[in-house]
């Protein structure tokens, strides 16, 4: 799209002069043969539209024919000037003022004023408020307008109660838009110079997205070489790879086992997560939700391992162990468990 410059070249002082006046638009666009003249060479626009793209352009944009007419490249007709208009013809750093006639094109009108463009001059009309602008010039600068969509952007909410690999959109984002403005010199009828000179960023809403901090304590391939308890019941709990995890308690509860598989179960926790291994229910009056655990049995033949409470649906001090498959569950039964809870 283009919108007439605020600014132009020495060649064309005139014109910064007439381009500060709040146009509706002065279009240019390169050297293009008449669809029934070849000897078409001049161009010749004319719009009302301030921001007009020029292959959305059809009898608005005329060229001058061998005969020096300037007809529309759609139906080959002139433009029609209303009788009595206020008319300005800028040529040659001079001012031609006049009065449109009756019937009179703007072939006709620069005949009358004996103003005929060269083949390599553009010829461009504006329609203000006061009148008809035409500007007749070898070099025209014009602003043109780019805008594209640009992705929304995404920001992150992390939450330490949850594991790292859980993501939950909380807000969806909407695209923004991005506008880019190029300064375009024509000269001779042809663009010659291009260049970037603003651009403006319009962002949407950006998408929010609560994502999860802690480890994945259901991933046991770092076993644990030992676990300290110390006179308060806090302790620390070492894996073989050197990293030292401490809990506030160990707790004895009733170890019970539960699956989906079966499809008895739902397969969304209480919150809001996906059954998996490393799930455990729990009664929330007993241990929050959230709540990060470290699970044995107290007969030594199981070690459940690291764990979240994310689930509900027993009572009481039990925790219920999320299991693969029914028959993991029969496997364990029940048991009484060393519940450790982590820091």
């Amino acid at each position: 799209m283009f919108e007439r410059s605020k600014k132009a070249a020495s060649l064309v002082k005139r014109l910064i002069a007439v381009a500060a006046v709040p146009a509706l638009s002065i279009l240019a666009i390169s050297l293009a043969p008449h669809p029934s003249d070849s000897d078409a060479s001049a161009l010749y626009v004319a719009t009302d539209d301030a921001y007009v793209h020029v292959d959305e352009l059809t009898a608005d944009v005329f060229l001058t024919d061998s005969a020096a007419e300037l007809v529309s490249r759609e139906n080959g007709n002139d433009l029609l000037l209303t009788a009595g208009q206020a008319v300005s013809v800028i040529y040659q750093d001079t001012v031609h003022s006049t009065v449109s006639e009756d019937g009179e094109t703007v072939s006709q009108l620069l005949s009358r004023l004996d103003i005929q463009p060269s083949p390599l001059e553009m010829v461009s009309v504006a329609f203000l408020d006061s009148g008809v602008e035409v500007n007749i010039a070898s070099e025209f600068v014009f602003y043109e307008h780019t805008s594209s969509v640009t992705e929304p952007e995404v920001v992150y909410q992390y939450n330490d109660k949850k594991p790292e690999w859980e993501e939950t959109v909380i807000q969806e984002g909407t695209s923004g838009t991005r506008t880019e403005t190029y300064e375009i010199i024509y000269q001779d009828g042809v663009e010659t110079a291009r260049q970037l000179i603003d651009v403006v960023d319009v962002p949407g809403e950006p998408a929010i997205v609560e994502k999860g901090t802690i480890a994945n304590f259901a991933n046991n391939s770092d076993p644990v070489s030992a676990i300290n308890t110390n006179a308060d019941g806090s302790g620390t709990i070492t894996l073989e790879n050197g990293q030292v995890l401490t809990f506030s308690e160990a707790r004895t509860m009733k170890g019970t086992a539960y699956t989906a598989n079966e499809g008895k179960v739902g397969t969304i926790t209480a919150s809001g997560t996906k059954v998996r291994l490393g799930v455990v229910a729990v009664d929330r009056k007993v241990m929050p939700l959230g709540t990060k655990v470290y699970v044995v049995s107290n007969d030594g033949m199981y070690t459940y391992g690291f764990a979240i409470a994310e689930d509900t649906g027993v009572r009481g001090n039990i925790i219920d162990l999320y299991m693969n498959t029914y028959n993991d569950c029969i496997q364990f039964g029940v048991r009484d468990c060393t519940v450790y809870v982590l820091d």
